[in-house]
């Protein structure tokens, strides 16, 4: 299992648009990827409405947890989605 933190830069926070983004990005891995927030409260990274119920906001702290046999490929499309604040 890989673990990693990142910091949500988007100006307006992580809102539909870059949930979205999120979802089918990481969709095509058959790796299981989870969101989860500083309090332990974790969502499915392919499911839209799992992250929309997180609340995530700009400056956020979050946990990326990814395993599963294209871990490591999922692990750098994750990075650079946050990398490039998910297109925005």
């Amino acid at each position: 299992m890989l673990s990693r933190q990142f910091t949500i830069q988007n100006q307006y926070g992580f809102h539909l648009r870059p949930a979205q983004v999120m979802v089918e990005k990481m969709t095509p891995f058959e790796a299981k990827v989870t969101v989860k927030k500083a309090d332990g409260t974790g969502a499915d990274a392919k499911s839209l409405l799992g992250l929309m119920s997180l609340g995530l906001t700009g400056g956020q702290t979050v946990r990326v947890e990814i395993s599963g046999r294209d871990e490591e490929r999922a692990m750098a499309a994750m990075e650079e989605l946050f990398k490039n604040n998910f297109g925005e």
